[in-house]
């Protein structure tokens, strides 16, 4: 396996539990088969994005100070990156994005759980809306919740920042949803952000964002982890 060996997980192949019968664009909830891969444990930082771009020359980060993130956020989860500088920065480092499939099983494992730790709502266990607002907190850094651990130890798939995935935006085979942002134009993005509340943080929620969305000006916007097969 190329890449960051020690700071990847294995997730063993074999079928889980998918989708929520809770909003119509997750559903149905079915079974389905994955085959084995790797994922980062934790989200891909801004100190690791600022590698890649002194490497390549690649855009800086539009939030980001002319000479590039300082040490106060180093280990941040990197965010207002778009669809297509994700899958750049990941073929850089010999990887890739993860499917959708592949994320929601990594965030889930195989029992249908709500959350990566249980079915259990514990807000203190992410950062988003409900608990950043009233303290004026937006990202923190990677591994600040203790809590926040998929059963095969993959960390911060709740909250913090919304994770690009592969896949286009699309309902599910034998799904009933259908509205303008499920037509092709739009990639998944997964697990929530500081900036949305705490529904959007489950394991089972999707949404759509043009390939081209970097998020919004001093207001946060995707970052994403990596995979290998």
């Amino acid at each position: 396996m190329n890449g960051r060996q020690d700071s990847m997980i294995w997730i063993e192949e074999g079928p889980f539990t998918m989708g929520s019968d809770l909003y119509e664009i997750e559903g149905p909830v079915r079974q389905v088969f994955v085959l084995g891969f790797w994922i980062d444990r934790l989200p891909v930082t801004h100190a690791e994005f600022f590698a890649y771009v002194q490497d390549t020359g690649a855009p800086m980060v539009p939030d980001w100070p002319a000479d590039g993130p300082g040490a106060d956020i180093a280990n941040y989860p990197v965010e207002r990156v778009s669809w297509q500088e994700a899958r750049d920065y990941a073929a850089w480092c010999g990887k890739r994005l993860p499917t959708e499939v592949e994320w929601e099983k990594a965030a889930r494992g195989t029992d249908g759980r709500e959350w990566p730790w249980g079915d259990e709502l514990i807000e203190e266990h992410m950062n988003v809306w409900d608990s950043a607002k009233p303290t004026n907190v937006m990202t923190i850094a990677n591994g600040s919740r203790l809590g926040n651990v998929s059963p095969y130890g993959v960390i911060d798939m709740s909250g913090n920042v919304e994770e690009w995935v592969e896949d286009l935006f699309l309902p599910y085979e034998g799904g009933t949803s259908n509205f303008p942002s499920t037509q092709g134009n739009c990639r998944v993005l997964r697990g929530g952000s500081w900036f949305y509340t705490n529904e959007m943080a489950r394991c089972s929620f999707r949404r759509g964002a043009l390939p081209t969305f970097s998020g919004y000006e001093r207001a946060g916007g995707p970052g994403f982890r990596c995979a290998q097969s």
